[in-house]
C-alpha cells in the first residue's frame, strides 16, 4: 500500500503547551559520516546511442512497426530511435552479473499518451530470465523537451538475464524519440564497511562490549586480493590521536574488531577501514568513517530510544518489543481531553483502549504544531504508548523541506525534549534514487536529537539494502493479500521472504521491523482474517523482528469501513478486535520476545510430509527462545511453514512436521490454541508431530 503524506494548512508553533520533560541525552549521536563516492563501469548496452543503422533501423535493438531513425530530432550524435502510435515496445537483453545498476536515457516527447494511465516508459525487465520483475520509470507523457530519466540504483542479488526496454506504455498516441541509452553497473567500493557494532548511532555503553565490530568486503583492483591488506584505525575525531588500530590481511570478506575500552566519554572518535596495496603500502582506498562515542550505560535509562547488545528496542531504559499502528487523517487540538476522546474513549474515532500497542504513528501531522503534538504525546503516555512524528519521502517524492521536523531545528529539539517522542518516520516506500536525501535528513536528526530513533518502512525488494546506514531501524511491508483472492489461496510466504531480506540488509546487526497488512488491498481484496494475521505475525518473528507495526487505523483502511456518516459499524468493530486480539496474543509472549534466540540444543526439525498432490516438499521455518539462565524456564519454539514452492491457483496441501528432542519434554501446549502434543518416546529422547496448513505458524511451549 503506497502512502503519500497529507500536508495540513497550520501554522507552526515552537511555544509548547503542557508538561515537557526534559531528558538528558548523550551529546554525540555518531553513526556512517558520509556515503561512499559513486564509480560506474562501462554502458553494458550495445548501439545505445542508435548510431549504426542496418536497413533503417539501430543495431541490436528490436524493431517493429512504428519505430524508425530519426537524424532530424536528436539529442546527441547523428541519430535517435523514434517510436510513432502504435509501436511495439523495442528492446535489448544483457547479462548481468550481481551487482547494483543504473539505467537512464534521454527522452523527448510530443502529444505523448494520457497522464499516467499511457505514454512511454524506460523499464529494466527480469522476465526473458524467467523471474517475474521488472523496474519501470514513471510513465513518461505530454509534450516534453529532451530530459535525461533514470532507474534506479537497482540491486541485483544473482547473475540473470534481463531486457531494456524502450516501453510504448498501454497504446499511447503521439511521439517519442529515445537517445544515449545508458546501463551501467555502479562499482563496488575497493572496500565497502558496515558497522556491526555498536548497533545504535555508534554508541558505545560502558556497561556493554567494548569491542568495536566492522563488516568489510573487499573488491581489490585488478581482483589480487593477495596483494592487499585491510588496516583500520579508530582516532579521536578532534586531535587525531589513534586509540586503537588493526591489519588484516585482505579477503573477500572479512570482519575488523577495534578495542574502544581507551575511548573517553564526551569525545567523538572515527572508525575507518582502509585497503592498502602491500607493495607500496599506499592506501588504494578509504571507506567513509563511521562516527562513535562512548556513553554511560545509565544514559539509557533517560533516553527515550536506544537500543541494546541483543538488538533489542530500549523505550526509556527498558527493553521492548515494539508493537505498534499506523494511523492517518483525524483533526488534532492542543486541548488533552481531544485526544482522550479521539483516541481512547469508547465513543471516540480511534478507540485505542484495549488494543496492547506500545508505538503510534500518524503521517497526517507532518505540518502539526508543537503544542498539539506534545498534547497528544501526553496522552499517549497516560497509555504507556510512544509516538513518531512525519517528514518521509515517499515513492519518488522526497520528503518536504517545509515539514518542521526538516526546516526547525527547536521543532526538533522540542518534540525530542518529550517523553513521549520516540523519534521520526522518515522513510516510506521510497525509490532508491532518494536514499542520499534521507541520508542528510538521517544525519541532522540525530544530531539534533540523540536520544531518539528514525524510522523506515520500504518494499522488500534487494534495494533495501542501499538504505542500511540512512535510519535507525529498517522495516518491510510486505501486504500479500492483494488482489482477488486467488484459488489457492494468498501468497503469504512474502512476508518471510521480505522481513528475511530486511536481517539481510543489515546484517542481522541492528533492530529490524515488518510493517504487516491491516487492510483491504484494491476493491477485488479483503481484510486479512485472524488467522492470516496470527500467521503473518509469527512469521516476521521467525525471521527475527524486533518489531511489528499494522497498517492501519486510518484513511484507506480501518476508518474506510463504514458507509459514509458512520463512525463504528459492526464490521469495523469486528476487524478492530481482530487486530487487537493478534496485538494482545504477541504482547503476551513479549518476555519470552525479549530472550535471546538460543541453539537447537533440544533438537530440530527432521522430517516433513506433505498430505496431498500439487506439492513434493515444505520447510518449516523455526525459532527457539529460552532464559538461558533457568533451568525451569520453558523453550518457545516459533515454527512456520513456508511453502516455497507454493503455486497460486493450486490448493495447498497441509504439511506435517516431525520435531525430535533430545529429552522427555513433560508438557507440549500450543500458544493461543488451546491444545496440547503429547510427545512419543524414543530410545534417545522423544519427538512429537503437528500438522502446518499453507503458511500456518504454531508456537510450542515446551516445558522441562
Amino acid at each position: 500500500m503506497r502512502r503519500l503524506v497529507t500536508l495540513l494548512s497550520v501554522v507552526l508553533a515552537v511555544l509548547v503547551i503542557g508538561p515537557m520533560h526534559v531528558m538528558a541525552q548523550p551529546s554525540t549521536a555518531g553513526g556512517l559520516t558520509a556515503l561512499p563516492p559513486t564509480n560506474f563501469g562501462p554502458n553494458l548496452l550495445q548501439n545505445s546511442d542508435f548510431e549504426t543503422l542496418s536497413g533503417g533501423l539501430p543495431l541490436a535493438w528490436s524493431s517493429g512497426a512504428g519505430w524508425s531513425a530519426d537524424q532530424l530530432v536528436v539529442h546527441s550524435g547523428r541519430v535517435s530511435y523514434r517510436r510513432e502510435p502504435g509501436a511495439d515496445t523495442s528492446a535489448q537483453t544483457v547479462q548481468l552479473k550481481a551487482g547494483t545498476y543504473l539505467l537512464s536515457a534521454w527522452i523527448k516527447s510530443d502529444g505523448l499518451g494520457s497522464g499516467s494511465t499511457s505514454g512511454a516508459r524506460l523499464t529494466l525487465d527480469f522476465r526473458p530470465g524467467g523471474i517475474n520483475a521488472w523496474r519501470p520509470s514513471e510513465v513518461i507523457s505530454g509534450t516534453n523537451d529532451w530530459q535525461l530519466y533514470q532507474v534506479g540504483p537497482i540491486v541485483i542479488e544473482t547473475d540473470r538475464t534481463a531486457a531494456v526496454w524502450l516501453e510504448n506504455y498501454n497504446g499511447a498516441s503521439g511521439t517519442a524519440w529515445f537517445d544515449d541509452v545508458s546501463l551501467v553497473q555502479i562499482l563496488p567500493p575497493p572496500v565497502d564497511v558496515f558497522l556491526l557494532y555498536p548497533n545504535y548511532r555508534g554508541l558505545l555503553f560502558d556497561d556493554q562490549p567494548q569491542t568495536i565490530r566492522l563488516d568489510v568486503t573487499v573488491t581489490p583492483p585488478g581482483g589480487d586480493v593477495g596483494r592487499y591488506t585491510v588496516r583500520s584505525v579508530l582516532s579521536d575525531e578532534t586531535s587525531g590521536r589513534v586509540v586503537a588500530q588493526q591489519s588484516l590481511s585482505a579477503a573477500a570478506h572479512l570482519v575488523v574488531m577495534l578495542d574502544g575500552t581507551a575511548m573517553q566519554s564526551g569525545r567523538s572518535y572515527l572508525a575507518t577501514v582502509s585497503l592498502v596495496d602491500l607493495s607500496t603500502n599506499g592506501v588504494v582506498s578509504t571507506y567513509p568513517a563511521y562516527r562513535v562515542a562512548k556513553a554511560a550505560g545509565s544514559a539509557r535509562q533517560s533516553m527515550n530510544v536506544s537500543v541494546d547488545a541483543n538488538n533489542r528496542v530500549v523505550l526509556k531504559g527498558v527493553p521492548r518489543f515494539v508493537l505498534g499502528v499506523y494511523d492517518s487523517g483525524l483533526g488534532y487540538d492542543t486541548d488533552p481531553t481531544f485526544w482522550d476522546t479521539t483516541l481512547w474513549s469508547p465513543a471516540g474515532d480511534r478507540r485505542l483502549s484495549g488494543l496492547n500497542i506500545n508505538m503510534y504513528l500518524n503521517y497526517h501531522y507532518g505540518q502539526a504544531p508543537a503544542d498539539a503534538m506534545a498534547a497528544l504525546m501526553d496522552s499517549l503516555q497516560q497509555h504507556g504508548v510512544m509516538y513518531l512524528q512525519t517528514g518521509n519521502c515517499f515513492d519518488k517524492y522526497p520528503a518536504d523541506p517545509t515539514f518542521p521536523i526538516d526546516s526547525s531545528d527547536t521543532y526538533v529539539r522540542t518534540l525530542g525534549a518529550h517523553a513521549g517522542s520516540a523519534g521520526y518516520y522518515t522513510i516510506d516506500e521510497c525509490l532508491s534514487s532518494l536514499q542520499p536525501g534521507a541520508f542528510s535528513q538521517y544525519q541532522r536528526l540525530r544530531t539534533l536529537d540523540p536520544g531518539s530513533m528514525t524510522f523506515a518502512a520500504l518494499l522488500g525488494e534487494p534495494e533495501i539494502a542501499l538504505w542500511r546506514d540512512s535510519a535507525d531501524v529498517l522495516a518491510s511491508d510486505p501486504y500479500p493479500l492483494f488482489g482477488a483472492e486467488p484459488t489457492g489461496g494468498y501468497d503469504l510466504a512474502q512476508v518471510g521472504e521480505w522481513t528475511a531480506r530486511t536481517r539481510k540488509a543489515v546484517k542481522d546487526a541492528r533492530p529490524f521491523m515488518a510493517v504487516l497488512q491491516f487492510f483491504q488491498f484494491t476493491s477485488q481484496g479483503r481484510y486479512p482474517t485472524l488467522a492470516e494475521m496470527r500467521n503473518m505475525a509469527y512469521t516476521a518473528i521467525v525471521e527475527g523482528a524486533k518489531g511489528l507495526m499494522w497498517w492501519s487505523l486510518g484513511e484507506g483502511a480501518l476508518e474506510s469501513v463504514c458507509e459514509s456518516g458512520t463512525i463504528w459499524c459492526s464490521q469495523r468493530a469486528q476487524l478492530m478486535n481482530r487486530l487487537a486480539a493478534v496485538v494482545s496474543e504477541v504482547a503476551s509472549l513479549e518476555p519470552v520476545l525479549l530472550e535471546n534466540d538460543t541453539t537447537l540444543s533440544w533438537g530440530a526439525v527432521t522430517r516433513v510430509t506433505v498430505n496431498g498432490a500439487g506439492r513434493a516438499t515444505s520447510s518449516i521455518g523455526t525459532k527457539v527462545k529460552h532464559d538461558d539462565k533457568s533451568t525451569t524456564d520453558p523453550y518457545h519454539v516459533f515454527a512456520y511453514n513456508t511453502t516455497p514452492d507454493y503455486d497460486p491457483g493450486v490448493a495447498s496441501p497441509s504439511a506435517t512436521a516431525q520435531f525430535t528432542l533430545s529429552a522427555v519434554p513433560k508438557s507440549i501446549t500450543v500458544h493461543g490454541e488451546n491444545r496440547a502434543i503429547a510427545p512419543m518416546l524414543t530410545a534417545s529422547g522423544a519427538t512429537f508431530t503437528d500438522t502446518f496448513g499453507p503458511f500456518e505458524a504454531h508456537v510450542y511451549v515446551i516445558s522441562y
